[in-house]
Formats: C-alpha cells, sequence, structure tokens
C-alpha cells in the first residue's frame, strides 16, 4: 500500500454484493475482491469517466421528461424507440454496447444518495435485449450484466427503493409481468447452471431475490394485482427445501424461505410436513430421554354417528386437557362400524362435520345467495367452543393434506394471518351492499344527507328483531354527507370484520393456531392457505385421464374406455360428484391435479348387470366390472354416484 494512505481503516458495504469490506480511511475508491466492482465514495467527475460509447453522466441524464411532476422521470416511449434502433444496427455494435454498459455497472462512479442518482438502472431495466440467449457470448453478456444491475439495486437505500418500488407499480401489466419473468429466469439459470454453488453464500441470487422482493410489494400496491403463483419460481422447486427451510430457522445465511413468494405451494406442503415430522419428532426424543412409555404416532378420534358435533367437541377438548399432539397422523374411527382408517374415514368425518358446522340452523355463519359465501354470524348464540373446533378442523385438514369445501371467503384467511381487510373483502362477501357503497363513494351531487338519509348506524337482524348498533358516539345523531362518507364505510367495515364477531372470531383462530401457529404461516399468503383448504375447484376430465394408474387393466381396456367415454360427457355438476364418489372430495389437491392420485381396478370375472362400481375413498380408487356395453356402464355408474352419499358404498 502506498505510503500516502492512512493506516487506519474503515468498514464499508459494496455497492453491488454489499459485501462488508475494509479498506483504508483516507482512499477515495476501493475495489471489491467479491464481485470486482469499483467502489467510489465520492462522485467521480465526468471527465475522470473512462472513455467508452456509454458513460455513467451520458445514460443517466437521457430520456428526461420535460416538464413533468418527476424531475426523474423517464421517458420510455423515447427510451423503447432508442432500443429499436439498436435492434437493426449490426451484432457487433450491440456487443459493443452490452460490453460497455458492463464496464457502467462494474463503477458506476459514486454513492447512490438521490433518485436522480438511479435513472440509469431504471433504463437499463428496460433493455429488451436481456431476454435474447441465443449464443453463449449473449448467455454470458446477459448474465453479467443482469448479476450487476440486480445487485446495485438491491443494495439501494431504504428511501430509493421506495423509488424503485413506485416506478414498478407504474408499469403495464405486460411489462410487469416481463420484469418478474427475468427475475426468475436469472434466479433458475444461476441454480440449474452452476449447481455446484452454495447460493446461501451466492450474492447473485440473494441479489435478484431482493429485486423480486420489491416487484412482489409494488405488485401488492397495483391494481388489480398478479396472483401469488406469477412469482413462484421452477428452479426453487429443484431445491432441497427442507434443507433451506433449516438454514432459514438458524438465521445464519440466505434463504430462499426469506422470499417465500419465490417457493411453490407444493413445496411449503413439504414444509408443513417437515414441521410435523420435526414437532413429533420432538417429543419422541423427550419421552426417550425422561424414559417415559412412548407416545401413540396417531392422533385418534371416535365418534357415533348420530352424536357427530359432541363427541367431536368431547374428543378435541379432552384432547387439548391431556396435551395429546393433535399435529400427529389422524385416524378416525366411526364407533359401531368395521373399518380400519387408512385415509378415508378422516376425510369422511371433516367432511360430516363441516356440512353439520355450516347447517343454517346451527345459525353459526350467515350465508349470502349472491356470493355464495359465509361469514361469522353477530346473532349466533353458539357456543364459542364450536367455533374453536371448526378452527381445529381447518387444522387438522391443513395437516392432514385433507380438502374441504369450506364456503368461507378471503377476508377469514386474511385475518387468521392478520392482514387489514378492506372494501373488496367485503364485496366478496356481499356484492350488492358493497355496490351501495360505491354509489355513496361516487354521489356528486349536493343533497347528500337528504339523498340517502343513512346515519353511523348498522342494522341487522336478530331473531326476528332488528338490532341498532352507532358506529360512533351518538351515530344515530350524525348523518353522512361528502365530508365523512369514506369515515361511515371505513367504521363499517370495522364493525363487520371485527368488533360485531370479536369472541366468535378469537374462538376460531384459538383452534386454528392450536394447529397452525408454526413458522409455515409465515411463508404463506392467506389466498395459498385458503387453497391449501380448498384445492382446485375446476376438474379437467382429460388432465384427471393423464394421471390415472391402473390395476388388472389397461388404458386400452374396452371398460376402462367406455368409463372414460361417459364421465367426459359430464357436466360441472356430475364430474364434482364423480369426485367425491372416488375421492371424498369434489375438489382438487392444491398443488394441481398432477399431484393427485387416481387409480382405475378391474374385475373382469364379475359381469352382473345390477353390480355397482366400487370405491375406496382411502386411495383415490375405483373398481369397474366387466359390463358388457357402454350403457350399462353408464347406469351403473351414475347410480353408484348418486347413490353414494359422498363416501362410496359403504
Amino acid at each position: 500500500m502506498s505510503t500516502q494512505y492512512s493506516t487506519e481503516m474503515k468498514k464499508g458495504r459494496c455497492f453491488c454484493c454489499n459485501t462488508l469490506l475494509q479498506y483504508p480511511e483516507n482512499i477515495k475508491c476501493f475495489n471489491c475482491e467479491i464481485c470486482d466492482t469499483i467502489n467510489d465514495l465520492k462522485p467521480i467527475s465526468i471527465s475522470q469517466e473512462k472513455k467508452f460509447a456509454i458513460s455513467y453522466n451520458e445514460l443517466n441524464e437521457s430520456f428526461r421528461v420535460i416538464g413533468g411532476d418527476d424531475p426523474d422521470a423517464i421517458d420510455y416511449e423515447e427510451l423503447r424507440k432508442t432500443y429499436d434502433n439498436i435492434k437493426i444496427m449490426p451484432e457487433s455494435i450491440e456487443t459493443d454496447y452490452l460490453n460497455d454498459l458492463i464496464e457502467v455497472l462494474k463503477r458506476p462512479g459514486r454513492p447512490f444518495q438521490a433518485n436522480s442518482d438511479i435513472r440509469f438502472l431504471l433504463i437499463l431495466f428496460e433493455y429488451p435485449f436481456l431476454f435474447r440467449n441465443k449464443t453463449r457470448g449473449e448467455i454470458f453478456r446477459n448474465h453479467e450484466v443482469l448479476k450487476r444491475l440486480f445487485g446495485l439495486i438491491s443494495c439501494l437505500t431504504k428511501n430509493l427503493h421506495i423509488y424503485v418500488i413506485d416506478k414498478f407499480t407504474q408499469f403495464s401489466e405486460e411489462n410487469f409481468r416481463k420484469k418478474i419473468e427475468l427475475v426468475n429466469h436469472f434466479i433458475s439459470y444461476r441454480l440449474m447452471k452452476f449447481e455446484g454453488i452454495l447460493y446461501p453464500k451466492d450474492w447473485p441470487i440473494k441479489a435478484a431475490s431482493k429485486i423480486m422482493s420489491l416487484l412482489y410489494t409494488a405488485n401488492y400496491l397495483r391494481k388489480p394485482n398478479l396472483p401469488i403463483s406469477e412469482f413462484y419460481n421452477m428452479g426453487v422447486d429443484s431445491i432441497d427445501i427442507n434443507k433451506d427451510y433449516n438454514i432459514w430457522q438458524q438465521n445464519k445465511y440466505f434463504s430462499f424461505c426469506q422470499y417465500p413468494y419465490l417457493i411453490s405451494l407444493g413445496q411449503k406442503i413439504k414444509i408443513l410436513k417437515l414441521e410435523s415430522e420435526q414437532h413429533v419428532n420432538s417429543i419422541l426424543q423427550g419421552n426417550m430421554t425422561r424414559n417415559e412409555q412412548p407416545i401413540n404416532p396417531f392422533f385418534i378420534i371416535q365418534i357415533r354417528r348420530d352424536h357427530l358435533i359432541q363427541d367431536s367437541l368431547d374428543q378435541i377438548q379432552l384432547a387439548l386437557k391431556n396435551k395429546i399432539d393433535m399435529k400427529s397422523s389422524l385416524k378416525v374411527r366411526f364407533i359401531g362400524e368395521d373399518g380400519v382408517d387408512a385415509g378415508g374415514l378422516r376425510k369422511e368425518w371433516l367432511f360430516l362435520l363441516v356440512k353439520e358446522l355450516f347447517k343454517p340452523e346451527y345459525g353459526m355463519f350467515d350465508f349470502d345467495e349472491d356470493s355464495n359465501l359465509c361469514w361469522f354470524s353477530p346473532t349466533s348464540f353458539e357456543n364459542d367452543d364450536q367455533y374453536k373446533l371448526l378452527g381445529i378442523i381447518i387444522g387438522l385438514a391443513i395437516y392432514n393434506g385433507i380438502i374441504l369445501d369450506i364456503r368461507l371467503p378471503l377476508a377469514c384467511y386474511k385475518r387468521l394471518l392478520n392482514y387489514h381487510c378492506n372494501l373488496e373483502d367485503f364485496r366478496e362477501i356481499h356484492p350488492q351492499k358493497a355496490k351501495s357503497f360505491d354509489d355513496i363513494l361516487s354521489y356528486e351531487g349536493d343533497d347528500m344527507e337528504d339523498h340517502f338519509c343513512i346515519n353511523f348506524v348498522v342494522f341487522y337482524s336478530e331473531f326476528g328483531k332488528t338490532v341498532q348498533v352507532p358506529l360512533i358516539e351518538n351515530g344515530e345523531d350524525v348523518l353522512i354527507n361528502k365530508s365523512n362518507r369514506k369515515e361511515y364505510i371505513n367504521h363499517y367495515l370495522y364493525w363487520f370484520f371485527i368488533e360485531s364477531i370479536q369472541k366468535k372470531f378469537e374462538a376460531f383462530k384459538e383452534g386454528f393456531n392450536s394447529l397452525c401457529s408454526g413458522n409455515l404461516l409465515s411463508l404463506c399468503r392467506p389466498e395459498e392457505i385458503q387453497k391449501m383448504i380448498l384445492g382446485e375447484e375446476k376438474i379437467d376430465i382429460d388432465r384427471l385421464r393423464g394421471i390415472t394408474k391402473y390395476r388388472f387393466c389397461t388404458p386400452d381396456t374396452q371398460v376402462v374406455k367406455w368409463f372414460w367415454e361417459v364421465v367426459g360427457n359430464y357436466d360441472e355438476k356430475m364430474k364434482k360428484k364423480l369426485m367425491i364418489f372416488v375421492t371424498g372430495s369434489d375438489r382438487i389437491c392444491p398443488t394441481g391435479i398432477e399431484d393427485m392420485k387416481f387409480t382405475i381396478s378391474y374385475d373382469e370375472n364379475i359381469s352382473e348387470a345390477d353390480k355397482l362400481p366400487q370405491t375406496h375413498t382411502c386411495f383415490n380408487e375405483i373398481l369397474l366390472y366387466n359390463y358388457k356395453t357402454k350403457e350399462i356402464l353408464k347406469e351403473k355408474l351414475e347410480k353408484g354416484i348418486l347413490l353414494s352419499g359422498g363416501f362410496g358404498i359403504k
């Protein structure tokens, strides 16, 4: 080191890879040994810039919008025209351009402090050729540009990240999707191409994941926003998710669990199973350490059909009292009936419980005919234990991979995960009432008080009587007008989602959290929890046929061919009844039909015309017999479906 520098050392982070580095106190710049970026601690002058065809200052000052509110806004129309012109230039010019971009990104020449400092990053993020990977040279250069672009954006200050997020929210849906696709492609490419890398210590993957977090936040602010599945990364699906989950729990290195929107629902379900196994193993090891009797690895329920609710409540309350682990695999026995539960009986028990608890005579929920959804009733006199039972049922369904047709809206799962509910959530439940709020918000007349005659009071019916609840103090004396209409709607939504059902929902949440309060919840969005419970509603017979396995027959067996011809003509209602008949649920598993099991068995020795197809819902299996004609098969199959009551012929 030259004697002109002080021997006193400072610490600072690289602008690109965020590595913590040491450097002499009075130097003007330092080189990062990890990513080879030159970090200038003070802005360099234009004359100091290395003379390439492109420089930081030239690029950063380009494409300004004249006369706009934002002095740093980018003229994207002019920018795209420029990129279009580059397309028609000789390939050698484009290559030189890319190489110059790499040099600019390797030494941007200043710390980034203001919005005006990072215009060039947003300009480069629009470069259309970053998707094009025809040759090895293109692949290398594009990867190098993206690696450094993502690195610099990921290391910006919080205020600059907020600015970038705001810019992302202004993108068209097509452009926004392309950005998500670009980042995901980079992560997948790096995971697969550099399979030997230890990704928890790989700064480019970490940087790209941070960029995705900015896009994800922008998506939350956009209207309409994209589904979370748009962010799932196929490369992340190939990693050892259990190992990643353990790294996350240790909180020492980067893990994809820190960016859960990159992790598909299927991988999250694997994490759920791991969490359950770890929980049970810790109990088993604790018992062994204390030389106690080994615990039963199953959570066993014994139920009388004619006392379904009470027996279920009693058994679960006993399990809670005795601290029996309900995360263990569920086994159900109906008293007085033969049969070992290989999965079908627990499906049936949960199915029947849900059906019973949502019956109108229980009054636990209000049903809206327009939305076909239920919401917690403010008038129900049912014991809070009933709501707690339902929360436990949902938790048991998630832990045992059972799909339930629970007509609760997304708002329910948002509240379970402590998300805020808004007017759009209310609209999903009560679309007609929400429309009346729209009318209030859009009314332009000066006679609003006389026109609507609505005060700050909510009315609802309680067993034939009208109950009046003031939304604010003396609300019956306050009429809504233009100045307070938003306040009125906010108070109404607070009453609807929280105040009117507080005790009931807290009991429901307590039941749910008794099984599902682990780290998994912090990895999931409300819509993912909802999908774990509801699965997929649309049943595609062609896709079902593609995943079907066969016992004692083949796809070319005549009866099997007839079966697919018959069910291929079913309407949606009959498809659902078929699925209930064979699997115990009218829905597909949450990760898609490709991940479910469906088996057709065949007994060619039985050809009696009166023999109905049999099913084993434990194994998602249907047994067909040697019917002589397609018409006989059609008749017997439909009769079996309609007589099954949901769980096959018992």
